[in-house]
């Protein structure tokens, strides 16, 4: 039986964690992978932890493709200055991609009193430079994190402030803002100082302080599709997915909207009121006039349609016959060309 898979990130958390606690550190780390979030933050905690504040001597910063190899090699054999070690981070040089045989050597052979921290987001894990630093030092890749684990950190921020906080918050906090953890921790900080008399955060007050980014891109998108404009469409959707929002989440807004628009449509025939039309549709009273114009953009038999396209997407989806991305973009293209 195949065992259960690693969980890279939490791996890497805790060896940190560990090495900052206990004060035994590797003579080199590697900060990589896809959460720029966590590379972030562990790359200044061991910094934190490394530097003297104010010692400009014995801490080098080297940043950005246009690091030389030299520059690097020459700050890695320079002896600390009245201090245990000398502190150099390459950060985002792109150096373990491609690097000379020169730094390869100099990884190989780094002194006790150097402690060298690569920042990176890409690696090549195939080349000599990377299975050098990871025989020599600590590699800590940082992935985002699987939907549970996202849950009880999100949780775990806004709770920060001693504040009592609901599943509900939760999910509508991911909902609105998407899997970037940079955005995820803004929004966190802005909901606990709203909430800090309170001390509890509702769903209820995410829907009040947070920008639903991703809800705004897929009414952009729908506004695109009413159009037949299936580049701006498409774009939009690519749009989403650099804010980590999940392809099936992305489906489940567009349906959504589909069904408020039809409601909507239903509602304004039979000459409903504003008021009536947002809280039967749950749509914000502020933005009920936008979901209105929307809907005069689509006739009903349409809007019954697409809803039926998203429902027979989503179960070719689960039942996995289509792959998320491939099989949202073809409905997208498909809403766009009817």
């Amino acid at each position: 039986m195949a065992g259960k898979k690693e969980n890279t990130t939490l791996t890497a958390i805790n060896t940190i964690n560990e090495h900052i606690k206990t004060g035994s550190f590797s003579r080199l780390y590697v900060l990589t992978g896809t959460e720029s979030y966590f590379i972030s933050q562990y790359k200044h905690a061991l910094i934190e932890a490394l530097v003297t504040p104010g010692d400009t001597m014995n801490y080098n910063v080297f940043s950005g493709d246009k690091v030389k190899a030299e520059e690097l090699i020459e700050a890695i054999n320079t002896l600390p200055f009245f201090s245990e070690h000398r502190t150099i981070l390459a950060d985002g040089t792109g150096l373990l991609k491609k690097a000379p045989d020169e730094l390869t050597a100099a990884l190989e052979s780094l002194p006790d009193t150097t402690i060298l921290i690569f920042a990176e987001t890409e690696v090549d894990a195939r080349t000599r430079i990377y299975k050098t630093a990871s025989k020599v030092g600590t590699v800590a890749r940082f992935d985002s994190p699987d939907a549970n684990t996202l849950s009880l950190w999100v949780k775990k921020q806004l709770a920060a402030d001693g504040a009592t906080v609901t599943d509900k918050a939760v999910f509508s906090l991911i909902n609105s803002v998407g899997q970037d953890m940079n955005r995820l921790s803004n929004e966190a900080a802005k909901l606990r100082a709203y909430c800090i008399d309170k001390k509890q955060i509702t769903e209820e007050d995410v829907a009040l302080i947070c920008e639903n980014e991703a809800e705004d891109k897929v009414f952009a998108m729908l506004d695109a599709i009413s159009q037949h404009d299936s580049r701006k469409a498409l774009t939009l959707y690519s749009n989403l997915e650099q804010l980590k929002v999940p392809p099936m989440m992305t489906l489940a807004l567009i349906r959504k909207r589909f069904i408020q628009l039809s409601q909507i449509k239903m509602m304004l025939k039979d000459r409903e009121d504003t008021s009536t039309i947002s809280k039967l549709t749950g749509v914000i009273p502020f933005y009920v006039k936008d979901y209105i114009r929307q809907a005069e953009n689509f006739d009903q038999r349409s809007l019954i349609k697409y809803c039926e396209m998203c429902a027979d997407v989503s179960l070719d989806i689960t039942s996995g016959r289509s792959t998320d991305k491939n099989a949202l973009e073809m409905l997208i293209l498909k809403l766009c060309l009817r």
